[in-house]
């Protein structure tokens, strides 16, 4: 996906926020451009604390029953949200518009794997709660 303005961008973070997205247009591409807009206008604490919610709150709106089935991962949320930020912080006067386009193309959804075994990344332990990396400790360099 390819942003042209930060309109875009904040369509996008409004249509998360309020539930309107679809299942089918919330992405990986998407969950990286929320997680970026919301590091470039919060502190990391605050920026998680929204994503998190966030995502709670538009599994609800798909109408998800989290008794049944389980798609948030904590340990993925706080990945991704330690990967956007050193990312971004890397890009020092770069457009948000700039950052988010480079950072969708640069960072795929298996990127992760880089870090951890398949396994132990989608373990319960993992879903529920947030476990360092078992591959390599490159990861705590994003905390």
């Amino acid at each position: 996906m390819k942003y042209k303005t930060e309109n875009e961008i904040l369509t996008l973070v409004r249509g998360f926020e309020n539930g309107t997205i679809s299942r089918a247009d919330w992405r990986h591409a998407e969950h990286l451009t929320v997680a970026l807009y919301y590091l470039s206008h919060h502190d990391f604490d605050s920026a998680l604390i929204k994503m998190r919610d966030g995502i709670f709150n538009l599994l609800k709106a798909f109408e998800i029953d989290l008794g049944v089935e389980k798609p948030y991962h904590e340990t993925l949320t706080i990945f991704w949200m330690r990967t956007v930020a050193d990312f971004a912080n890397s890009k020092n006067g770069t457009s948000i518009v700039g950052i988010c386009n480079e950072l969708v193309e640069k960072f795929d959804k298996d990127y992760p794997l880089r870090f951890y075994s398949h396994a132990f990344l989608f373990s319960d332990e993992a879903r529920k709660n947030f476990v360092e990396s078992d591959l390599c400790q490159a990861l705590n360099d994003l905390k």
